[in-house]
């Protein structure tokens, strides 16, 4: 992009991007050097009317998997979830080597879920194995469904993972069901967004098609940018971050991002997921981690 087509009506300078999640979870990215963000629609060409070749869709999804993680950690965060699922399919029962026959499958019995309990939360994500055939991993929010213990085949023990009981579904009547009771949030989310891989979303079968499919109705978070010195982050420790060197030979945090707690009465930020990655940087990127900004003015990360 030239100089000449970045109007200052386009574009928003910012050094702090911050997300909040409505429920007490707040998301700080904090930036060294300021940020252009785009303002408004570019008039980027549609699904239909892009280009189609194998090359020009890879390149395409590969730009695509950060923002569609972010997305899909956003829902994690924002609603209420309590289940973390796995629903595969009984090859006797459903073609699930078929990908449109395995999706439209699981919405049906997602409807169903709705239509016999009410409200039903829920987020989903396919995975693909080299073999063809499609299974899901999820989020399910407080559903009444028919959760059982699962048991150990062999022995017939309650089947008990990392310490902890693993259930089984009754009404997912297409195949087997894993689930599991989620413990953090967090951990939820970031295991949950670990399954859009570079493979899902370069598939040439997986062209103009969802990656991941949600309830109606679940929250989202608010993000608002701006500019800021930032110095009431200093008391707290980046959980990831990327170093840079700057022409005076000194290191500085070019990226820091912050999963911090607000108090809902004072508004005061406390910090109590202090576990961090820091690394250094190695290349230029169209849009610097933690921006999810479509169409980002190309800058260094």
């Amino acid at each position: 992009m030239d100089a000449d087509s970045l109007h200052s009506d386009d574009y928003e300078t910012y050094n702090r991007r911050t997300t909040d999640y409505g429920n007490g979870r707040i998301e700080v990215a904090a930036y060294h050097s300021p940020r252009l963000r785009r303002m408004g629609s570019r008039g980027e060409p549609s699904g239909r009317e892009a280009e189609t070749t194998d090359k020009a869709q890879e390149e395409r999804t590969r730009r695509q998997i950060y923002a569609i993680r972010r997305r899909i950690k956003s829902y994690a965060l924002c609603n209420s979830f309590r289940w973390f699922v796995t629903l595969t399919f009984d090859p006797e029962k459903v073609n699930s080597s078929d990908y449109e026959t395995a999706k439209n499958t699981l919405l049906k019995w997602c409807r169903k879920m709705r239509d016999r309990h009410g409200q039903f939360d829920y987020l989903m994500i396919p995975e693909l194995h080299k073999s063809g055939a499609v299974h899901f991993h999820g989020l399910l929010g407080n559903v009444p469904a028919d959760f059982v213990g699962a048991a150990n085949p062999k022995t017939g023990e309650p089947l008990i993972r990392h310490g902890r009981q693993v259930y089984n579904l009754t009404e997912w009547e297409y195949g087997f069901s894993d689930c599991e009771e989620i413990e953090s949030p967090e951990k939820a989310a970031s295991y949950i967004t670990k399954y859009v891989t570079a493979a899902l979303l370069t598939d040439k079968e997986m062209y103009n098609k969802k990656r991941y499919f949600n309830s109606q109705g679940l929250a989202k978070p608010a993000v608002s940018f701006g500019m800021d010195d930032n110095t009431d982050l200093d008391s707290f420790t980046p959980n990831f971050g990327i170093i840079e060197t700057g022409t005076d030979g000194r290191n500085v945090i070019e990226i820091g991002i912050y999963n911090l707690m607000e108090d809902p009465e004072t508004g005061a930020l406390s910090q109590t997921d202090t576990g961090y990655l820091i690394t250094a940087k190695t290349e230029r990127r169209i849009s610097p981690p933690g921006t999810g900004d479509k169409g980002a003015v190309p800058c260094t990360a």
